[in-house]
């Protein structure tokens, strides 16, 4: 095989490749063999056809056709690995001169992975903020494992609260006609701020009856069948179960988990606090070095990386939606948008992902950031502990699998960071959780290094 790169334009290549004539030869014959089994021809035993009368019941452009294609599949693969070559997407056949008992030439275009010049990664200068970690924060935590290991009881006396369950009778009618949807004759609910329906019965008293109306109009409602309409409730309160925290004490410890203390119990969530603060922080710190890099980086990016990013990007989003019970699709019809305005919308954030993903890959390369065997068992030993699983069976099933790739991406991807990390500087503006969040408001195409 013989093999011939012209550059048509940046990114973009045509590969030019001869086949050597006993290739062809073989192809031919493998054809013709595998053919003489399946297919049927008159007047003749199965396998016992001759070519020519094979080829003559096939037809010859159905026949160099399929040889055609046969010997793309195999030898494209081949060539590009032989001429060093990266593509980002398929290629396209523009001239092929296929014919039994000569070499066979074809060109293949097709685009390729850029190459990055001159390109600074160390030396920057950068600044991200940092989770103050305090006492606020862990009261925070120790709050929230109070409501997880709290219990719910029914009390006989009281008004209903924001936290409360109950259950009541409630009556829905629109314009005098009942609401079949909006009615419940023992309706359960949890009593929130975010439900503006339900809002009204605050206060109520076991027993007590309450009269009022709501009319569907916030942003949030707009989705529904019942958004501009005025709805008549009538409820009637029947039981309310209240969570009962624990108090904060040696034994509530020990039920949370193996902590034979309170003060060992603060001790690990701060802890976890700190840990977390701090992965955080490097994490930002890792995106901007990057973004940063990108955004002075001026190559042309191939249109398949660009379609392949968006591509994740609208799976990822599709994923999300539908754990909430809806999809683009439904989206799309409501917003009277179509798929190709939607993807456009990506366009610019798949391309600086795409510039992301070049630059950690020169990095790796220039740096030569490797993922051995070691690093790779090592990764498997830490999974297997936490997902509580022998490690050999974690290992097996992941092993030759796309898996097992998404991991040692991960792992070189984790080295890069460190790399990054240690040789710009970094400053670490501590703030308070609540003003770094504040900030922190994340798209759904996120910013995954995939």
């Amino acid at each position: 095989m013989k093999t011939q790169v012209t550059e048509l334009e940046p990114n973009k290549v045509a590969l030019v490749v001869e086949v050597g004539k006993d290739k062809v030869a073989e192809a031919y014959s493998s054809f013709f063999q595998r053919a003489a089994r399946s297919v049927k021809i008159p007047g003749f035993r199965q396998g016992k056809a001759p070519r020519p009368i094979i080829a003559n019941f096939l037809g010859p452009d159905a026949v160099r056709g399929q040889i055609e294609e046969e010997l793309l599949e195999e030898m494209v693969p081949l060539a590009v690995t032989e001429a060093k070559l990266e593509p980002v997407g398929p290629y396209t056949v523009e001239e092929s001169n296929l014919k039994e008992g000569e070499p066979f030439t074809f060109k293949a275009v097709f685009e390729v992975k850029p190459r990055l010049g001159d390109l600074v990664y160390t030396g920057h200068h950068i600044h991200v903020p940092q989770a103050i970690v305090d006492d606020e924060s862990l009261q925070k935590v120790l709050q929230q494992l109070r409501e997880q290991f709290s219990k719910t009881a029914p009390i006989e006396s009281g008004e209903l609260q924001v936290g409360d369950y109950f259950l009541a009778n409630i009556q829905a009618t629109i314009d005098g006609q009942p609401e079949p949807e909006l009615t419940e004759e023992k309706g359960y609910h949890k009593m929130v701020d975010e439900n503006r329906m339900l809002a009204p019965m605050k206060g109520l008293k076991i027993g007590e009856s309450r009269s009022y109306q709501y009319t569907f109009d916030h942003d949030t409602e707009k989705d529904s069948k019942f958004f501009g309409k005025t709805v008549q409730f009538q409820v009637t309160l029947e039981r309310i179960s209240r969570p009962m925290v624990p108090e904060l004490t040696d034994e509530f410890a020990k039920e949370v988990g193996d902590y034979p203390t309170l003060d060992a119990l603060k001790t690990k969530i701060r802890s976890d606090l700190e840990t977390r603060s701090r992965t955080d922080a490097e994490e930002r710190a890792f995106d901007e070095i990057l973004n940063k890099m990108a955004e002075k980086l001026e190559v042309k990016i191939p249109e398949a990386m660009i379609k392949r990013t968006i591509d994740y990007f609208v799976q990822r989003i599709d994923h999300r939606w539908r754990l909430f019970g809806t999809s683009i699709e439904e989206y799309l019809k409501k917003s009277n948008k179509d798929m190709r305005e939607f993807r456009e919308s990506f366009r610019e954030k798949a391309i600086q992902q795409a510039k992301v993903m070049l630059i950690i890959d020169t990095i790796a390369e220039r740096e030569k950031v490797e993922v051995s065997d070691a690093d790779f068992r090592a990764e498997i030993e830490q999974r297997a502990k936490e997902y509580n699983m022998p490690v050999e069976k974690l290992l097996s099933s992941v092993k030759g699998s796309d898996v097992e790739n998404d991991i040692r991406h991960t792992i070189r991807t984790r080295k890069i960071k460190e790399f990054l990390l240690k040789n710009n500087e970094v400053h670490y503006d501590m703030v308070k959780e609540a003003e770094l969040n504040k900030g922190e408001a994340s798209g759904d195409a996120g910013s995954d290094r995939h």
